[in-house]
């Protein structure tokens, strides 16, 4: 597979199926779907299993790890060349997947690459703009997160060779403490436009 799609699920049951579907309808095909089921006591595991897709690759976690731990679990396992970040109760745009790889295929210098979100919040809809270029996004890591956290998609290559990986000792804010990590060894973006929908607040925990 191209892409390695990695999803983290603890008692996610409320927007899971929404979730799952955006990935499996993507224009973009040949993509593995790692979902990880982190000891959820909900009916997640239930609506997992109703999916009969040959790319879904469910790892099933003994007791709950917490997401660092769970995402890098993920990433050792994942078979692609990329790996792309998803939530369990956020909404992928069906061309996600393509333009991001698009955009890393034509980008060989960039690492990693977020994109644009919508929030979707009490019936009201926000657009959040992230910062495009490199440099942009090192001045915004001053002072808070430049990167919505699913929107990630990464080359798996460069986070083994430089040894990158969440921090499992953090209890918040795991991803902005991996990107301040990321953006001193390695050259990030984001896409301008909306790949993604997300519910309700933005600045929830990993």
């Amino acid at each position: 597979a191209n892409i390695s799609v990695l999803m983290s699920v603890f008692n996610s049951q409320e927007y899971l199926a929404e979730a799952i579907e955006s990935i499996l309808n993507q224009t973009f095909r040949n993509f593995e779907f790692l979902i990880i089921d982190d000891g959820s006591t909900d009916r997640s595991p239930e609506i997992i299993s109703q999916y009969n897709d040959s790319r879904i690759v469910l790892i099933k976690n003994e007791r709950n790890l917490g997401l660092a731990a769970s995402l890098n679990k993920g990433i050792a396992l994942g078979k692609g060349k990329y790996i792309a970040r998803m939530d369990a109760d956020d909404i992928a745009d069906p061309s996600r997947l393509a333009n991001q790889f698009t955009f890393m295929e034509q980008n060989a210098d960039v690492d990693l690459c977020g994109s644009w979100v919508q929030v979707i919040k009490d019936e009201t809809e926000q657009i959040w703009a992230y910062p495009l270029l490199h440099d942009e996004i090192k001045a915004q890591l001053l002072f808070n997160s430049p990167f919505a956290h699913p929107t990630i998609f990464f080359r798996k290559e460069t986070f083994l060779n430089k040894n990158l990986r969440y921090n499992e000792l953090i209890k918040r804010a795991q991803d902005y403490e991996l990107w301040s990590r990321i953006i001193q060894c390695c050259t990030v973006a984001n896409i301008p436009q909306v790949l993604f929908m997300m519910n309700g607040p933005v600045g929830k925990e990993l």
